[in-house]
């Protein structure tokens, strides 16, 4: 009974959301602005609640790891929203704007997953340690398939740096090839992870209420789907309401730029990481990253070497040389320390700081 309330309360909830977004043009008070925000967390946060049990149900169902649920199927869930962006500005945004759009999406989405979603993560651990949730703060994951990941995502990082400064039209193309290549045998060698102890999912899938059991794979494949459409339709809404937020205070474009460009694109990674980690599954949880960063710099990167010219400034290189850089202070620590605790994480948010001051300065 409790999740069909849920279910109602969530539509409910999109559908206010909606209407207070039509009286934004007429009106844009904070009377209606402030609820608005808050409205659209709610909405992606049932959407993530959703997604993350059809995640859970469809590991269970076909018998995989952790590693892979997070690095494979709710990594690429959550990161195909975001990788429609470039698509879209290469065919609807002009020669030049588009292609400025677009590369900055690709370059943008590794970096704001290694250092903005990491210290959001890492700051979700302390915050549970803090309140007494957990024994220590040290985030409780698969080491072997973090590891495999971290190496897999500093290569190809690297392969982009490369790529990136060279002149060759025809050496960015064979890299664009290599990229999907790459992305195929990571993609293949994920599914091999193998479970850690206290590994456990759920037990039953939240359209159970409706279908009853046993639970049928369509089921979950359309929960999981109607989990995502939430999740977009509610940063899409928050979104919304930021712009009309930072408009109504005055906030500088630039300033406008650097919060609401984040928010959009890694909002569902971040939510379901969270929700994940709160629920003691941070193998899921942080394989919703880092299996994000792959992908990112695989699939959305061979689009940008294939149909831009991929004329990279200084701050695109400083993106590519931190997300590296961030990606192997973990790699390192987890390899000599063989633990992961989540101050290491709130590095990332250093990066991003610095990032923020680079573009000011």
């Amino acid at each position: 009974m409790r999740y069909i309330i849920f279910f109602i309360a969530l539509f409910l909830t999109l559908a206010l959301s909606w209407a207070l977004t039509a009286f934004l043009h007429n009106s844009p008070s904070y009377l209606l602005i402030i609820p608005g925000l808050l409205l659209g967390i709610l909405v992606i946060l049932g959407g993530c609640e959703f997604f993350a049990n059809g995640v859970e149900c469809a590991g269970k169902r076909l018998n995989l790891s952790h590693a892979t649920v997070g690095s494979l199927f709710a990594a690429v869930g959550t990161a195909l929203p975001e990788t429609m962006v470039p698509i879209i500005a290469l065919i609807t945004g002009g020669a030049k704007q588009g292609e400025h759009i677009a590369v900055g999406a690709i370059i943008g989405a590794p970096f704001m997953l290694s250092t903005l979603a990491l210290f959001l993560l890492g700051t979700t651990v302390f915050s549970l340690y803090l309140f007494r949730k957990r024994d220590e703060p040290l985030l409780k994951v698969n080491l072997k398939a973090l590891r495999f990941e971290l190496l897999y995502f500093i290569a190809v990082m690297l392969l982009v740096l490369f790529a990136s400064l060279q002149d060759s039209t025809v050496f960015r193309h064979l890299t664009a090839v290599a990229l999907l290549a790459i992305y195929i045998v990571f993609f293949y060698y994920s599914l091999k992870h193998e479970s850690v102890a206290g590994e456990e999912y759920t037990d039953s899938l939240h359209l159970s209420i409706f279908t009853g059991c046993p639970v049928k794979l369509r089921w979950i494949i359309l929960q999981i789907l109607v989990g995502l459409s939430f999740i977009v339709s509610g940063a899409h809404l928050f979104v919304g309401y930021l712009a009309a937020f930072s408009v109504k205070t005055g906030v500088s474009p630039i300033v406008l730029s650097l919060l609401i460009t984040p928010v959009a694109t890694e909002l569902p990674e971040k939510f379901n990481s969270i929700t994940w980690t709160i629920k003691g599954k941070d193998t899921i949880g942080l394989g919703n990253i880092t299996g994000a960063m792959v992908f990112q710099s695989t699939i959305p990167m061979s689009i940008g070497f294939m149909f831009t010219e991929w004329q990279l400034k200084a701050l695109e290189i400083y993106n590519i040389v931190s997300t590296i850089l961030m990606a192997a202070l973990i790699l390192g620590y987890i390899h000599l320390r063989k633990r992961l605790p989540g101050w290491l994480l709130l590095l990332g948010g250093l990066f991003y700081l610095f990032y923020i001051l680079r573009v000011f300065l």
